[in-house]
């Protein structure tokens, strides 16, 4: 896949650019429900003259994009992980 997706915190008056090309990265807003991600994402692509199939959303290459769930950064940390919590 030639793009990868991060979520963001970011000022709705502020200038914001979803997409930067040197790093091929699409920021989406990270108070975005799951639900509306992949909506979000297409609707970038499409700006961006990339063709979107009927469902899901696909990168310049034609590779579907998965949009895996997010977990929050606390669930992340090491102890929680070597602990099972």
């Amino acid at each position: 896949m030639c793009i990868r997706v991060r979520y963001e915190a970011f000022d709705p008056l502020d200038a914001f650019q979803p997409y930067n090309a040197d790093t091929g990265v699409v920021t989406l807003p990270d108070a975005l429900a799951q639900a509306d991600t992949l909506v979000a994402l297409r609707a970038v692509l499409e700006e961006l003259a990339v063709e979107q199939p009927a469902f899901g959303a696909v990168c310049w290459c034609g590779e579907a994009i998965l949009v895996l769930p997010r977990v929050p950064s606390q669930r992340r940390s090491g102890q929680v992980t070597h602990h099972g919590a």
